[in-house]
C-alpha cells in the first residue's frame, strides 16, 4: 500500500479499481478478516482465499481486471502464487497485486 495513506482508505481505493478482487489471508487472521471486509464493501466481488487451490473460476466470469491483496502477514510469494493461478485461468486478465 502507498505510504502516507491510511491502509483502509488505500484498500478501498484499490478494490474499487477492479472487476474482481482476491484477498489472500489465513482464515484465523483477525486482521485479514477485517481488511477483507473493507475490500468487500468497496467491491462485492471480493473473495478470500488461503491458497491458490481455493480459487473458483466462476468468480471471474465477465471480469477483465483482477486485484490481489492480502493481510500484512501474507507472504508476497503466496500472493504471487494466487496471481499466477488466476493468470493461468485466462491469460487476458489484467492482474495487479497491491
Amino acid at each position: 500500500l502507498r505510504a502516507g495513506i491510511e491502509p483502509r482508505t488505500a484498500l478501498t481505493d484499490f478494490s474499487g479499481r477492479f472487476d474482481a478482487v482476491v484477498f489472500v489471508c489465513g482464515r484465523k487472521s483477525s486482521n485479514g478478516n477485517v481488511l477483507s471486509e473493507v475490500c468487500r464493501r468497496a467491491n462485492p466481488r471480493t473473495h478470500v482465499v488461503e491458497e491458490a487451490s481455493e480459487i473458483d473460476p466462476a468468480w471471474f466470469e465477465g471480469a477483465a481486471t483482477v486485484g490481489i491483496c492480502g493481510a500484512t502477514s501474507t507472504p508476497k510469494w503466496l500472493m504471487q502464487d494466487v496471481a499466477d493461478a488466476i493468470g493461468n485461468l485466462n491469460s487476458e486478465f489484467r492482474i495487479q497485486n497491491s
